[in-house]
C-alpha cells in the first residue's frame, strides 16, 4: 500500500554568518549522531522528543551528549499527537544527567525567536522556518495538512511572505503530501531539497519545479546548485548557505494517494 521513498535524512545548514543547525528530522539513536557532532561541530541541534518512531526525552538527552551542539539543543516533534510526548519537561530533566540544562532552548509553536542571528519560527510538529542574516527563508518539512498544530495565522501560506529553499527529510504524510508540496511550489517558487529517492519520485511527478534530489554525505553550497541546473537568477537570490544533508534512522514510505 505505500511507494518506497528511500532512506530519511537530516540536514546541516552552515548560514552565511557562520552559524550552524542540525536538524536531525525523525531520528532514533545512532553512532551517527556523534559523528555529526565531532565532524560539523553544530551550534545548535533540533533533536525530536516524542517517541512513537523517534527518540523519547531520555535518549535525546542521550543523543544531545553524542552531537554536543555549542550552544543550543531545541526539542522537536512533541505535544502535536495524542500518542507523541506532550512536552518536554522530561527532556530537561534528562539533560541534568549530563551537565547539558544550559543548553536546553523552549520554542512555542507560532514564536519567533532570534537564534545566533537566525530568526528561527517553529510550525508545529517537526516543522520549522528559518530566515538568515540576509533574508534568505528555509522550510524545514513542509506538510500543512496533517500538522494539527500547524499555525492557523498562516493556513493560506501567503502569509508567509516567501520561502526560498524547503529541506524535506523524508517521505511520511505528517512530513510531506504531495498536494501541500504542489501549494509551496505554485506560491513560491521554492528550491527543494530532498533525499535521493523520495526526489526522484518527486522530479518524475512535478517537471517544472525545482528538486534536488542529493544522497547522504552532500554538500551544497550555492555554486553547487547552478551545476545541478538551479537557474542563476534563483541562486543569486540565495544567501551564502550550505546544505549537508545527513543520515537519520526513520524510513520513508509515501502513501499512493499522495
Amino acid at each position: 500500500p505505500y511507494i518506497y521513498g528511500g532512506e530519511a535524512v537530516g540536514y546541516v545548514i552552515e548560514f552565511e554568518n557562520g552559524v550552524k543547525f542540525y536538524f536531525a528530522g525523525d531520528t532514533g539513536l545512532s553512532s551517527d549522531l556523534r559523528l555529526i557532532g565531532d565532524y560539523y561541530k553544530p551550534d545548535v541541534a533540533f533533536l525530536p522528543i516524542g517517541n512513537i518512531y523517534t527518540t523519547d526525552p531520555r535518549a535525546a538527552a542521550y543523543a544531545t551528549s553524542l552531537v554536543r551542539p555549542s550552544t543550543y539543543v531545541v526539542p522537536t516533534r512533541y505535544g502535536s499527537f495524542p500518542e507523541l510526548t506532550q512536552d518536554p519537561k522530561q527532556f530537561f530533566e534528562e539533560l541534568k544527567k549530563y551537565d547539558l540544562e544550559d543548553k536546553y532552548l523552549e520554542f512555542e509553536v507560532g514564536e519567533e525567536k532570534e537564534v545566533l542571528g537566525i530568526k528561527v519560527e517553529w510550525l508545529g510538529h517537526n516543522h520549522w522556518l528559518f530566515e538568515t542574516p540576509n533574508g534568505t527563508r528555509i522550510l524545514v518539512d513542509p506538510e500543512v495538512k496533517y500538522n494539527p498544530d500547524f499555525p492557523a495565522k498562516y493556513r493560506e501560506l501567503v502569509q508567509l511572505k516567501d520561502i526560498d529553499l524547503i529541506l524535506i527529510t523524508h517521505g511520511h504524510f505528517d512530513t510531506m503530501t504531495f498536494h501541500d508540496i504542489r501549494k509551496w511550489g505554485d506560491l513560491f517558487d521554492p528550491i527543494f531539497i530532498t533525499p535521493y529517492e523520495l526526489g526522484i519520485w518527486l522530479k518524475s511527478r512535478l517537471p517544472a519545479y525545482k528538486i534536488l534530489a542529493l544522497g547522504q554525505g552532500s554538500r551544497i553550497p550555492k555554486t553547487e546548485m547552478l551545476e545541478l541546473g538551479v537557474d542563476e537568477e534563483k541562486v543569486r537570490e540565495i544567501s551564502n548557505i550550505v546544505i549537508n544533508v545527513v543520515p537519520a534512522v526513520h524510513s520513508s514510505s509515501i502513501t499512493p494517494e499522495e
